[in-house]
Parts: structure tokens; C-alpha cells; sequence
């Protein structure tokens, strides 16, 4: 990862301190780790200092039990016979007296005249059930034993009834010193599989920083993981996505330098016949022919660039939205376009209410409106109708029609029109190729739907596009 990272920085610019995923991923670990010796002392620390009373009284008299033999010993051996008792008793529990001072029980062994014969380490020189000073409360909980045989002695044993959390302090330690090595293991382990885990994502890095510029061939590697798989997929839609793209922009420029290799050789050639031809008839008739050559590229390019937005890829953002008339949107469109119309007697008609709020992308809108109507002109004979119309659906959907009673188009050629470029065969009518191919691509970008519908006087073709609420089309 780090390669990749290092990769990616500018050239010159100073290396960015990344977050590392193999630190956060060990510290997650150790963090775990530390969490379940916490929990494992908490519990160790209350079950020492938590001893109901039942368990202690039990405790105390296993251990009146063990060494009550001890306590029947002759004078002489008594310290000794109770000292090995002790000894063993630790011995056999595992346990040094370091360790178990704080915890095990004290005793005493008193005999009939009130002498002290033996006490533990750990037991105070007067008795263990001495009254407490006036005022305090009981610091031991005792429990008396008698060893038998009639020799008087008494055994007390004791612990107290609130342990210091001192004395749990030498368990604690134990049970570290015993985990600490589980922890070294457990941390070498986690860093060796996180490191070797993590290795496919630095050979997909690498593989990603070999490629040069341009290759948009799917990114292959030796296996998949189910982390990796993602990952790999995603970046080879979007290398499928980008190779489209750059296709779609080779196409177009092809097609744009031969679009434009035709009207551009004419005007050239107008204008050179406009220089050179001395007879004024001539020459006029050159500059018309010019004019019309410079509007015909004119609006060649005005087309291209408006495809060329549309095909962008991008949507409206809903600032650039705004909630417009589209009625009187379109009735000054209409009046703009009834110029073209005019001239060859053809009679356009609009159908709309007089107001008709939407939610529209003004520049879009127009785009689309021009384009469809345009092209119901062009393709209509003189003395021919045209038909708009505009209304509000029932489920608030916006639908705009245009249809004419020109000769139409072949079932078959429908969906060709919208390519671009393309040309009905047989089509006399100067045109573009691009107004369809515009209004389709804005169509299909924002969800809109665009369909045939029959035409005026039982021939011609009509188009309608309803836009979804709230998602206008947009150029």
C-alpha cells in the first residue's frame, strides 16, 4: 500500500503522512488483548476480596482440618510439625509465600492457660477473637477449633472480612507474567498474517502503477480474494467506462473533422470564386452561396458543441434547476423557430395552457424544444403542418409533443435516426444528423422517456418526451 501511496503523490511534493492499515489493525489486536487481561484481573481481583461469608467459613475449616494433626504435636515440635503443615499446604496449592501472604488465613494455637504456642506469619500476637477497641468493628472473622484428645488447645483461625486491594496486587502480577508471553506470540502472529494479508493489495498497487497511460484493459491479477474482488471489479468498470468514453470521443471527432471536411471545402471554394469572379452577378451570387456556407457550418458547430455538453456525462446538480413557465417558456421558442417555417408556408400550432410551472433546466428545455420543432420543419413539405402541444400528466409529469404530416420515417430507420450523423436514405433536406442524437442523449441521461407516436393526417411521425417530475432534462 505504501507503493501505491508514494505513487500517487505529486512529483516534488513532500511524502504525506498515510495512516498505516497494518498499524491500525495491530493496535485493534492489542487493544483486544489488553481489554481481555483487564477483564480476567478484574474478575481474579473480585474473587479474591468478594468471598461470601459461607465460602470463607468452609475454607477456614478445611483448613482447622488439615492442620489440626499438626496441632497435637508435643511442645517441642509443635513449630516445626506446624511449619511443614503450612509448607506443604502452599506447596500443594502452588503457591509462594510472597504470593499468598495477603490472602490465606491466619491462625493461632492457644493452649488452656492462655499461652500462646504457635501463630502464622501473618496473625498478631493477641488473640484472634479479642474483642475489638470500643467503637471499631470486628477486623477478623474467626472460627474456633478444638484439635481433641483433652489437651485443652484451641485452634483459632481467621481471615479478614475486608481484604486490601494490595494484597490482590502479587495475583495480578502473576497472572500478567503469565499472559506476557501469550501477548509477545499473540503480537508476532498478528503482525506476520496482517503483513502476508495485505500483501495482495500491494501487488494489485503495483500491477495498477505498471500500466501506462491510456491502457484500459481489465487489470488481471494471479488470484482474488473476497476483499480484493471488490475492489477489482469496481476498477475495471471504471476502466470499461473510461476505454467507452474515449471511444465515443475518437468516433466523434471523426466524424465531426468529416462532417465538417464538406461544408468547410465549399465555403472555401465560394470564397475563392468571390475574389477572383469579376462580373457583379456572379460575385453576388458567390456571397450568398458563402453566407449560406458559413451559417450551414455555423450551425454544424453549434450542434457539435451541444452534443458534445450532452454527452458529458453529467447531471444537472438541482441548483441549476430552477421553477420556470414552461408555457410561456415555449410559446417564445415557438415564435422564435415560426421563421424557419414561415418561409414554406408551413403552419404551425401550439397546444398548451397558459400557465405551466415546472421545474425545469431552462438551457436543456430549449435545447430540446428547438431540436424536435427544427427538425419537424425541415422534414415537412411546403404547405405542410406542424403541431406542438404541452401539458401536465396526471402523475405530474411533463409531456412535450411535436407532430407533423411529412412523408415520416420507416419502422425500420426509427432508431437510426438518433445516431449521429445519420441520415434518412433518400433525404434531400439539408441537416446535421445531430438534433435527434441531441435530444436522444439528454433524454437517456435523465431518465426521460422519448417515443414515436403517429403523425398528422394519417401519415407523417411525431415524437413525444415526458419529463419525471423534479428531474428535468438538462444540455
Amino acid at each position: 500500500m505504501s507503493f501505491l501511496a508514494h505513487k500517487m503523490q505529486p512529483e516534488g511534493a513532500a511524502a504525506a503522512p498515510y495512516p498505516s492499515l497494518i498499524q491500525r489493525l495491530i493496535a485493534w489486536q492489542a487493544l483486544a488483548l489488553v481489554l481481555a487481561w483487564l477483564v480476567l484481573a478484574g474478575m481474579l481481583t473480585w474473587r479474591g476480596v468478594a468471598w461470601g461469608e459461607a465460602e470463607v467459613q468452609t475454607r477456614m475449616q478445611r483448613m482447622a482440618t488439615v492442620l489440626a494433626s499438626a496441632a497435637l504435636s508435643p511442645e517441642p515440635e509443635l513449630k516445626q510439625r506446624m511449619d511443614a503443615t503450612e509448607s506443604a499446604v502452599m506447596a500443594l496449592l502452588g503457591l509462594d509465600e510472597e504470593f499468598a501472604q495477603g490472602l490465606r488465613s491466619a491462625y493461632q494455637l492457644w493452649d488452656r492457660d492462655g499461652r500462646l504456642l504457635y501463630r502464622s506469619a501473618n496473625a498478631p500476637s493477641s488473640r484472634l477473637d479479642a474483642p475489638p477497641p470500643a467503637g471499631q468493628a470486628p477486623f477478623w472473622q474467626v472460627q474456633r477449633s478444638d484439635p481433641g484428645q483433652g489437651m485443652g488447645r484451641v485452634l483459632l483461625i481467621a481471615e479478614p472480612r475486608e481484604i486490601a486491594f494490595s494484597a490482590v496486587l502479587p495475583v495480578l502480577w502473576l497472572v500478567l507474567q503469565s499472559q506476557l508471553g501469550v501477548f509477545l506470540w499473540h503480537g508476532l502472529v498478528i503482525w506476520l498474517s496482517v503483513r502476508v494479508g495485505l500483501r495482495p493489495l500491494a501487488q494489485l498497487a503495483q500491477r495498477i502503477a505498471k500500466r501506462r497511460a491510456g491502457d484500459t484493459a481489465p487489470v488481471q491479477v494471479d488470484r482474488l480474494y473476497a476483499e480484493t474482488a471488490p475492489v477489482l471489479r469496481e476498477l475495471n468498470e471504471l476502466l470499461a467506462h473510461e476505454a467507452q468514453r474515449l471511444d465515443k470521443e475518437r468516433r466523434f471527432l471523426a466524424d465531426a473533422a468529416h462532417e465538417l471536411r464538406t461544408p468547410l471545402a465549399a465555403v472555401n471554394a465560394q470564397a475563392h470564386l468571390l475574389l477572383s469572379e469579376e462580373d457583379g452577378q456572379a460575385r453576388r451570387e458567390a456571397a450568398g452561396a458563402l453566407k449560406q456556407g458559413i451559417a450551414r457550418v455555423s450551425h454544424l458547430l453549434a450542434q457539435l458543441l451541444t452534443l458534445a455538453r450532452a454527452e458529458a456525462g453529467a447531471s444537472a446538480q438541482p441548483e441549476q434547476r430552477s421553477e420556470l413557465d414552461a408555457a410561456d417558456l415555449l410559446r417564445g421558442r415557438v415564435a422564435l423557430l415560426a421563421g424557419l417555417a414561415r418561409p414554406r408556408g408551413i403552419e404551425l400550432s401550439l397546444t398548451a395552457p397558459e400557465q405551466l410551472p415546472f421545474r425545469l433546466e431552462r438551457e436543456g428545455f430549449c435545447s430540446i424544444v428547438d431540436n424536435l420543432i427544427d427538425n419537424a420543419i425541415r422534414y415537412t413539405a411546403p404547405g405542410g403542418r406542424v403541431e406542438i402541444s404541452l401539458s401536465l400528466l396526471p402523475d405530474q409529469s411533463l409531456e412535450f409533443c411535436v407532430r407533423d404530416n411529412g412523408r415520416g420515417i420507416a419502422p425500420d430507420q426509427r432508431e437510426r435516426v438518433f445516431e449521429r450523423f445519420y441520415r434518412v436514405p433518400g433525404s434531400s433536406e439539408q441537416g446535421t444528423g445531430l438534433g435527434l442524437a441531441i435530444v436522444r442523449r439528454i433524454a437517456d441521461r435523465e431518465g426521460a422517456e422519448l417515443r414515436f407516436v403517429d403523425g398528422l393526417d394519417q401519415r407523417g411521425l411525431g415524437l413525444c418526451l415526458r419529463l419525471p417530475p423534479g428531474a428535468p432534462a438538462t444540455a
